[in-house]
C-alpha cells in the first residue's frame, strides 16, 4: 500500500493549536483529546487520502481539493503525486464555501 507524505504548513498548524487553546479556555483536557484526534485524522492521511470526497471549495481550483471531516472542523488538502497537501483547517462556521 501507498504510503503519502502529509505537508502541514506552520499557519494550518497555528489555526489547529489556535483552536485547542480556544477549546482549553473551557475544558482544558478536552482540548488535549481534541488536539489529539486531529493530529491522529492528519496522520491517517497517510494513507487512501483519496477515500475522502472532493470539497465543495474544489470548483474554485485547477486541481482537486479534498476534505477530511472531524466533528464540526474540516481539514482541506490536495494530493499530488506522493504528498498530501494540507490548504486550510475549518472550524465552525466557517465551514461553508
Amino acid at each position: 500500500m501507498q504510503v503519502f507524505k502529509v505537508l502541514i504548513p506552520p499557519q494550518v498548524q497555528q489555526k489547529i493549536k489556535d483552536q485547542a487553546y480556544v477549546i482549553a479556555m473551557d475544558k482544558p483536557s478536552a482540548a488535549l483529546k481534541w488536539y489529539d484526534t486531529i493530529q491522529e485524522k492528519l496522520s491517517s492521511l497517510e494513507q487512501m487520502p483519496k477515500r475522502c470526497p472532493i470539497a465543495p471549495e474544489s470548483i474554485h481550483f485547477d486541481f482537486e481539493v479534498r476534505h477530511l471531516i472531524s466533528g464540526r472542523y474540516r481539514i482541506l488538502f490536495a494530493v499530488q503525486d506522493d504528498s498530501v497537501k494540507v490548504l486550510d483547517f475549518k472550524a465552525g462556521r466557517q465551514n461553508k464555501p
